[in-house]
């Protein structure tokens, strides 16, 4: 992931910290280390309480013992520590990075635009209090909340404009805007994965989503911003 924005404006603030774990990727999330620990240590898919910021570059081997030639062997990290930071993530259809993310193509018309019926599963895991958007066909780019969903279908209360008809293709998430209240990330802690059920995952507040289409090809170029819950520089 990396840096949308910052709520205040402000550039973003880059300190470096001792690492007390190896990790080889940049834009990951890097959280307060418990005690004995040696320095900050990654978060995991769904965990980031105490986040201390994100990544900017690959830190390189965390060493403990001395180093030939007496070269120090502290390995830091630069971090972006900004509390009220934005982070952009790539929305990946499961838990590797760059997942397309699936078709939810309809099996049963609809003429009120009120519900997406498909032979999905929609419950389990759920999408409720999620987004769907059209990814062709007629409601093409128009996305729409989710409030109540079955084992195939997803109704909305905000109708869509435009009758769904077999065939047409949607694509959904866990995430609604300043509702959500988790994410879930990847494997490697650089992308989300929206394959997950609404409510799971680590202490991030989304912002806003990007919903693409199939002309801007979304099912690998939707993005979901949220900002930490739990920064550790969030003092009361």
């Amino acid at each position: 992931m990396e840096l949308a924005y910052t709520l205040s404006g402000g550039a973003p603030i880059i300190k470096r910290f001792q690492i007390g774990v190896t990790n080889n990727n940049s834009g990951v999330p890097y959280t307060v280390p418990a005690g004995g620990t040696a320095g900050v240590v990654i978060g995991t898919t769904t965990g980031a309480t105490d986040l201390v910021g994100v990544s900017v570059e690959p830190p390189g081997t965390y060493n403990t013992a001395q180093q030939a030639g007496n070269a120090d062997p502290e390995t830091t990290v630069a971090l972006i520590i900004n509390p009220d930071a934005v982070w952009r993530a790539l929305m990946s259809g499961g838990a590797t990075e760059n997942t397309a993310l699936a078709l939810q193509a309809v099996t049963t018309a609809a003429t009120d635009g009120l519900s997406v019926t498909t032979g999905a599963e929609w419950s389990s895991p759920t999408f409720d209090e999620g987004h769907l958007w059209g990814y062709d066909g007629a409601n093409a780019k128009i996305a729409r909340k989710i409030t109540s969903v079955s084992s195939t279908a997803a109704t909305l209360t905000v109708a869509l404009p435009n009758d769904t008809a077999v065939g047409d293709n949607f694509l959904r998430c866990p995430y609604t805007p300043m509702q959500t209240v988790t994410v879930q990330l990847t494997t490697n802690l650089t992308q989300a994965d929206a394959s997950i059920a609404v409510g799971t995952g680590a202490p991030y507040r989304v912002v806003e989503l990007v919903l693409n289409d199939q002309s801007l090809d979304g099912r690998t170029n939707s993005f979901v911003l949220f900002a930490s819950n739990s920064h550790a520089l969030n003092l009361a």
